[in-house]
């Protein structure tokens, strides 16, 4: 069942373009990971999920309703927003209490959920007492109190220790396993969304760039990685770096490792021993690596630089 629906979505700020025709979708029981550079319309499309901003152009259905000023679907999703803001002064547990009557919950939800995600003990704690990482907590707690089928998080691994990003994240992995929870998780710390995640997005300049299963990314992309070694790394690089076709390109003591798209790979093959040639290096081996999620973003990233 397909739980999210977006096609041709434009949104603008003023003459400011945030997103330009994202098209994405989403099925039920999915953990899909929104992935993207500063700037590429990853909050503004996150918003517009959440009801928050209308739309210019597009069609946008969450549950098969718009959800622009939509009740309904506001009561089945949880949102953990990257600079939530709550009220200074009103108690941790007084808070989530007046939350789940908000939506006809149990209020003996609101302990439950502080002890799922670390904050026992802090009930009676204003909510401007609490640190950078129990604040995080805090929101965290606040979008899963009235057991939300969909789960939007904006960055939500921030401001957390590992030891915390990590029982997170084992916590998202439970809710999608045992509750049929399903999310859209927009992180920059890409690791922890390849070990949650099963499906990504990444987008650049308001626009998908690539989207699919994180191993089916790696293939349709067409972008592969060729580690060369040699014993002068470092004047090599510098050669590699001039050839157009390359990517990206990262040198250490041992080697270099070169990403180009898998159509050029072989056109460096044969441009990498002319170039050892010419300032005498040896190679003594090249060979194609697996990409990486993190490769893609680098090369998203660059282009979305370089476009601006």
């Amino acid at each position: 069942m397909v739980l999210v629906t977006i096609e041709g979505l434009v949104k603008s700020y003023g003459k400011v373009l945030a997103v330009d025709g994202l098209s994405l979708r989403i099925e039920e029981g999915t953990i899909m990971g929104l992935i993207g550079p500063n700037g590429a319309g990853k909050t503004t499309t996150i918003k517009v999920l959440l009801g928050l901003l209308r739309r210019n152009k597009g069609k946008v259905e969450v549950f098969g309703q718009d959800p622009w000023d939509n009740p309904d679907i506001k009561s089945r999703i949880g949102a953990v927003h990257e600079k939530a803001n709550f009220p200074p002064h009103h108690k941790v547990l007084d808070y989530l209490e007046k939350t789940c009557r908000i939506f006809g919950c149990s209020e003996s939800r609101a302990g439950e959920i502080l002890e799922v995600v670390g904050l026992k003990g802090v009930n009676d704690r204003p909510i401007k007492a609490l640190s950078a990482g129990m604040l995080q907590k805090f929101s965290i707690a606040q979008a899963l109190v009235h057991g939300p089928e969909f789960v939007i998080a904006d960055e939500p691994t921030a401001h957390l220790d590992p030891q915390a990003r990590a029982d997170l994240l084992n916590l998202i992995l439970r809710l999608n396993h045992d509750e049929k929870m399903s999310f859209l998780i927009s992180s920059h710390i890409l690791p922890e969304l390849s070990r949650v995640c099963n499906a990504a997005t990444i987008i650049s300049k308001g626009k998908v760039w690539a989207q699919g299963e994180f191993s089916e990314l790696l293939k349709k992309s067409g972008v592969g990685a060729t580690r060369i070694s040699t014993d002068k790394p470092e004047a090599l690089a510098k050669a590699i770096q001039e050839l157009r076709f390359v990517k990206r390109l990262e040198v250490d003591d041992r080697g270099i490792s070169v990403v180009v798209t898998q159509e050029e790979t072989q056109l460096l093959y044969e441009e990498v021993p002319k170039l050892a040639r010419k300032i005498g290096a040896k190679i003594s081996g090249i060979e194609s690596e697996s990409a990486s999620i993190e490769e893609l973003f680098r090369i998203a990233t660059r282009e979305d630089e370089e476009g601006s």
